[in-house]
């Protein structure tokens, strides 16, 4: 299977808490891929639960990697799409 990557910037002041983390995990579970998060070069979390996610313990500012397992393109544009909605400053 493809794996499609792409770029979210955590612009949340609090960087990324229970909230973002709750809305990823709901998007992911609904899109039923097993998306990961984590920072390039670094290991990556499930995005199936939100306690792998803020156990990253990633700060406002950081550039992450979300990598999503589909050959579909546009789904995969619109998945990371809405993890960087999730991520922005409220």
């Amino acid at each position: 299977m493809s794996l499609i990557q792409g770029q979210v910037q955590v612009l949340d002041p609090i960087g990324l808490h229970a909230r973002p983390a709750s809305q990823i995990v709901k998007l992911v579970k609904e899109s039923g891929l097993e998306i990961t998060i984590g920072r390039p070069g670094q290991e990556f979390a499930k995005a199936n639960s939100a306690l792998r996610l803020m156990a990253l313990k990633i700060s406002t500012g950081e550039t992450l990697t979300v990598e999503v397992p589909t050959a579909d393109q546009a789904l995969a544009d619109s998945l990371i799409a809405q993890i960087q909605e999730f991520l922005k400053a409220d």
